[in-house]
């Protein structure tokens, strides 16, 4: 069971329903592609209803009769969920297929691809810069009002956690990785992985949620490494007044750890005791991100949502509009408004 980690603006006290339906949560990539009608790379744009990233991977690499691993994506998506994103098939020495027309319909979901082109160029990990989603809110009970006075507060950012679907129902993934090393377990390699990342994920909130409850976690402390809105680069500097104007303006974030051996960077100071509390607390884990070589980063404690509008389309219906940072999670932003 994963901790009802503080919000940013207070508790909530309006209830409603997020995802009734796939329809209900719309995710598009933000990446231009200019083809070279050349090369060894077939890109598809494709629409997916209630499937994963990976379960349509392997279908296209069935499809076009090659290895699982020919088949690339920029980032994983929601499964119950309307998405459109890039896929990427290498097709060295061929010519491209023509995709027109490649549907797949089953009773809880499908994909379909809705353009293609050759490319000299493979599509890699974490190529997109952001998401645009499109999300409703149904059966929303409680103070409208107050919805509305908390989405004008969090056009200046929100607190960038991991959300829930990172750690797996209920937080199963944090507990399967205490268990793995402890020896109690043995995963398969991709299993692993998911169980290193919900460890950092959960470091990272726990980080976070302390600053929230300490109100500081939009608020430069000493020893900070800053992060820089649009690229996620990281850089020290002493707190002055420039850096405090830069802050309240959105153009830089303080940053969390993602954990791990130490790296180029380390902070300092007051941030570097309240991390460090944080990281004693939980040895195991620590002990087990760097034992399988995960090395330090750094990831944003805030992020600002762009271009955020919402209207209610009925009395118990709002919609959202926004856009996020690759790797930011939209239901860390509904989770300031509804308890869902």
């Amino acid at each position: 069971m994963l901790p009802d980690w503080p919000r940013a603006l207070g508790g909530v006290d309006v209830d409603g329903i997020l995802k009734q339906s796939p329809d209900d949560f719309s995710v598009e990539e933000c990446f231009e592609v200019d083809f070279s009608h050349d090369g060894e790379f077939d890109w598809l744009w494709v629409q997916k209803r209630g499937d994963s990233t990976e379960y349509v991977a392997k279908r296209l690499a069935t499809i076009a009769g090659v290895p699982a691993k020919a088949v690339t994506y920029s980032g994983l998506k929601d499964r119950q969920a309307v998405t459109q994103q890039w896929f990427c098939i290498h097709l060295p020495g061929k010519q491209g297929r023509d995709w027109s027309g490649v549907v797949e319909q089953g009773d809880e979901g499908g994909w379909q691809v809705l353009r293609f082109g050759r490319h000299r160029q493979k599509l890699r990990i974490g190529s997109h810069r952001a998401n645009r989603f499109e999300l409703r809110l149904r059966d929303i009970r409680g103070d409208t009002a107050g919805i509305e006075k908390r989405l004008e507060q969090l056009r200046g950012g929100f607190p960038n956690y991991f959300g829930e679907q990172r750690f797996g129902r209920a937080g199963d993934n944090v507990d399967a990785c205490r268990r793995w090393l402890a020896g109690e377990l043995r995963p398969g390699r991709f299993q692993r992985g998911i169980y290193l990342s919900s460890a950092r994920a959960y470091l990272f909130n726990t980080v976070l949620a302390r600053r929230i409850a300490q109100g500081n976690w939009q608020q430069p402390l000493d020893g900070e490494l800053f992060s820089l809105r649009d690229s996620g680069s990281v850089f020290a500097a002493e707190v002055d007044d420039e850096i405090r104007q830069r802050m309240q303006a959105g153009d830089i974030h303080p940053s969390g750890p993602l954990y791990g051996s130490e790296g180029r960077h380390r902070v300092d100071a007051d941030v570097a005791e309240l991390e460090s509390q944080v990281f004693a607390a939980e040895p195991e884990l620590c002990d087990g991100l760097r034992r399988h070589g995960m090395k330090m980063e750094r990831r944003s404690l805030r992020v600002v949502p762009g271009d955020l509008v919402w209207e209610w389309e009925e009395p118990q219906m709002l919609r959202l509009l926004f856009t996020l940072p690759r790797g930011c999670f939209a239901t860390a932003l509904v989770r300031e408004l509804i308890n869902a």
